[in-house]
């Protein structure tokens, strides 16, 4: 279907069922990964052929935004086919089934295949190859805004920010559920004071750092103590980033700040996890 889309843009894959012609290593193993079957019949695709694998979709020239969210990656081929797109948008999920390391492997060779285009990427899984960190030799030379989901670990963040040194970033975002808005600030100052003691060159193009909060959903209100924990937090954070001349906001806590430990309303900030839905037609598709 998206290769068959002319003019294919954006394009959005949610829970993805992987095919067991294209990952034969999956069948019988644990963890069960849901794997199609009684799929050998589809025809072969005029430039793809039978390759209807995930890593094809880089095959699409026209294609600059990709999302991949909730969907096994782990496919040899990522790092094998012709690269014909140049992405300049990339946000990957991870698979709930694999642990955080098999999911770390997968999120970086999809980087190294693409990453010479990539202007804006989205991870929710830990970044651990160092050669990120080399400006002559990391794959994203052109990354300039950086995002990180509430479902990345918050103990890797501080590495994996560091891991990525080696690129242009000019912003960072963090989205985080409230319970997590301690200790991500934590983490981005312990980042910060890593940044102070590396010099100049580290991290130089930085101008900002961005904390999204999403509201507590359903009846695990904080406690009036955890909301001003959490305001204290995000108030050191920001102060932080003012003392090094870099826009720091966190938002949604001005919301938060007047909330009580009753059930809080914050005017329903939009979770990561809800996918943006483009229609199946022209410049871009979800599945």
């Amino acid at each position: 279907m998206a290769a068959s889309t002319r003019y294919l843009e954006e394009l959005s894959l949610d829970h993805i069922t992987r095919s067991s012609m294209h990952a034969p290593e999956l069948e019988g193993t644990y963890p069960c990964v849901p794997l199609a079957t009684d799929d050998e019949d589809i025809p072969d695709h005029p430039v793809l052929g039978s390759e209807l694998s995930l890593p094809s979709l880089l095959r699409i020239p026209t294609l600059r935004k990709l999302t991949i969210r909730d969907t096994h990656l782990g496919h040899s081929g990522w790092t094998s086919i012709p690269v014909a797109c140049r992405l300049e948008v990339l946000d990957l999920g991870s698979c709930y089934q694999e642990d955080e390391g098999f999911n770390t492997r997968c999120t970086e060779r999809i980087m190294a295949a693409v990453g010479p285009s990539v202007d804006e990427f989205s991870l929710t899984a830990a970044v651990s190859d160092s050669v990120f960190a080399e400006p002559s030799a990391t794959p994203l030379p052109r990354l300039r805004k950086l995002h990180i989901t509430p479902f990345f670990p918050v103990d890797s963040v501080v590495d994996t920010v560091a891991n990525l040194a080696g690129s242009p970033v000019e912003k960072i975002s963090v989205q985080c559920f409230e319970e997590d808005v301690v200790d991500v600030c934590l983490a981005l100052e312990e980042f910060l004071t890593l940044r102070m003691g590396r010099g100049p060159e580290f991290y130089q193009r930085l101008q900002s750092i961005d904390v999204s909060v999403a509201a507590a959903v359903g009846d695990d209100s904080p406690t009036d103590e955890e909301t001003e924990e959490r305001v204290a937090a995000a108030k050191r954070l920001q102060d932080f980033c003012q003392n090094l001349k870099l826009k720091g906001v966190v938002d949604n806590f001005n919301k938060l700040a007047a909330a009580t430990a009753a059930k809080i309303k914050t005017g329903g900030p939009v979770s990561f996890t809800d996918a943006k839905r483009y229609p199946v037609k022209g410049r871009s598709m979800t599945l």
